[in-house]
């Protein structure tokens, strides 16, 4: 314990100069290298520092130890996504966030704060968090070096560097100082979601695996239905629809008895994408349209349902009024989207609502290449049957060869990234 630190802080609340605490006990100098721990007082000498603070040593020992469980308890709420304990907690450490900064736990207390500011999305204040952290890494301990590994990691992930977030979160699980299986859990989770982000679906089943595993030790139960999602995403990718289906019967039940303002509409979505894959249409729908009514209107999550939605009905040629109407909001509210993808959609499906052919000569021009550029591979892959056909019809051999080339393009690139992750 930085007693020194301690006597420092008392003695500003207090509204005493150095000379005033040091009168009749030790120089002013001597006083001056105690509080900046250059100099370890002895005993006698501490004493009576700390008695004319009216301070006993063992209270400030007991409210370490207080310190270090209530930022114990405050971290394992971010991990367990418990949103009314963290924000309580959050209060209670700030109130005495200037004894906390004297104190032996100050690196800690700026690591978790900054997962705080990223758990609340509050990019200015994590953005000042994160410039502490970069000026007081070179006090770090070994154990506080590899959290700001974790840290470093999670930065990565934040920005879309998702290969070099894998690799500093192997970098953090590889190092074999004693961290909480909270931050265990976490590190495996977060490697599942950027291996799922670069459509590396083997390798991030075995690491949302690993993550169930701690995360039901630990009774984590949210964060354990997130890594479920990831699961569920990954089985359908692969084209595992019986272990796709037997996840997410469950995964609806639950969510929805527990979580059913917040993650039930996503995975209702998910599930729905799911029985569309694997061609369950009037399954898929249902749940579709179960999720459009809880979802904001416009929101992208909104607007990814009612895509598979109008995309479902063209597959079943159930073309009605509210189809179209549908469609119309879809078209409008892509107007306010900044990612064009959905724009692109609600022409080709305005298009081939009229006119197959023209859909897919829209599609030609304008989406496929879209997709292809933004890394959209699956629903590339999902158009060239019908370019394909296309000029096969045409009699257009070179056209035909070409993107039946771009077919197998898009397959072993999903292969190899599979590959990668192991």
């Amino acid at each position: 314990m930085n007693v020194g630190s301690i006597i420092k802080y008392y003695r500003t609340k207090k509204g005493l100069t150095q000379t005033d605490l040091a009168e009749g006990i030790c120089s002013t100098s001597h006083l001056s290298k105690i509080e900046t721990n250059m100099y370890t007082a002895n005993e006698e000498t501490l004493n009576m520092l700390l008695e004319r603070l009216d301070l006993r040593l063992e209270d400030e020992k007991n409210r370490m130890r207080e310190i270090e469980d209530l930022l114990q308890e405050f971290i394992e709420s971010l991990f367990a996504y418990d949103e009314e304990q963290i924000d309580y907690l959050y209060v209670q450490i700030s109130e005495i966030k200037d004894y906390i900064e004297t104190s032996d736990y100050v690196n800690l207390y700026h690591i978790y704060m900054y997962r705080y500011f990223v758990w609340g999305r509050m990019p200015e204040k994590e953005k000042e968090m994160l410039g502490i952290l970069q000026r007081i890494k070179t006090t770090f301990t070994a154990t506080e070096q590899n959290l700001y590994l974790f840290i470093q990691a999670l930065n990565s992930s934040f920005s879309g560097d998702y290969k070099a977030s894998i690799k500093l979160f192997k970098e953090f699980l590889d190092n074999p100082l004693p961290v909480s299986k909270f931050w265990i859990g976490e590190a495996y989770y977060q490697l599942a979601l950027s291996y799922s982000h670069i459509n590396q679906h083997e390798a991030s089943v075995i690491y949302a695996k690993k993550a169930s595993e701690v995360f039901e030790k630990e009774s984590n139960w949210k964060r354990l239905i997130h890594t479920q999602m990831i699961l569920g995403i990954c089985y359908m990718e692969l084209r595992l629809f019986t272990e796709a289906t037997a996840l997410y019967k469950p995964l609806v039940r639950n969510s929805r008895i527990f979580f059913r303002d917040s993650v039930y509409p996503h995975i209702l979505s998910n599930y729905a994408r799911c029985l569309l894959t694997s061609k369950e249409y009037v399954k898929a729908r249902k749940l579709m349209e179960e999720a459009l009514e809880l979802l904001g209107k416009g929101s992208e999550q909104y607007m990814v349902v009612l895509l598979n939605w109008l995309e479902s009905g063209l597959k079943i040629d159930l073309i009605t009024e509210e189809w179209e109407r549908n469609l119309d909001d879809f078209h409008d509210f892509s107007l306010n989207l900044e990612n064009k993808y959905y724009f692109y959609y609600a022409v080709y499906l305005k298009k081939t609502q009229f006119s197959q052919v023209d859909g897919i000569k829209y599609a030609i021009k304008w989406l496929y290449p879209y997709l292809i550029k933004n890394s959209y591979y699956q629903e590339a892959e999902e158009l060239l049957p019908g370019i394909i056909d296309y000029y096969s019809e045409k009699e257009d051999s070179e056209k035909v060869i070409y993107y039946y080339d771009q077919w197998r393009e898009l397959i072993q690139k999903e292969r190899s990234y599979n590959e990668e992750g192991f």
